[in-house]
């Protein structure tokens, strides 16, 4: 479910974001709800990239947490 969000912006930031919605034929609110929600997606993304190289870190120093990976059939070599 979708929440409210109320911001304050400078008026020149505010008609530069104006000016570019216009620019993509939406509102203002459309255009800034669909930068923060690519934003959103982009932190969640990077997130989780940084637990998987946190995880493959983890198993390149750790021989026996290699060996449990290979184990359940996904060897180390496979991994990004």
């Amino acid at each position: 479910m979708a929440e409210t969000l109320t911001i304050r912006l400078g008026s020149d930031d505010r008609a530069t974001l104006e000016a570019a919605a216009r620019g993509q034929g939406k509102g203002l609110s459309t255009f800034v709800r669909e930068i923060a929600e690519a934003e959103a997606r982009r932190i969640r993304r990077e997130a989780i990239r940084a637990e998987g190289e946190r995880v493959v870190g983890h198993l390149a120093r750790h021989l026996e947490a290699r060996r449990e990976l290979d184990e359940i059939g996904t060897p180390l070599g496979d991994l990004p």
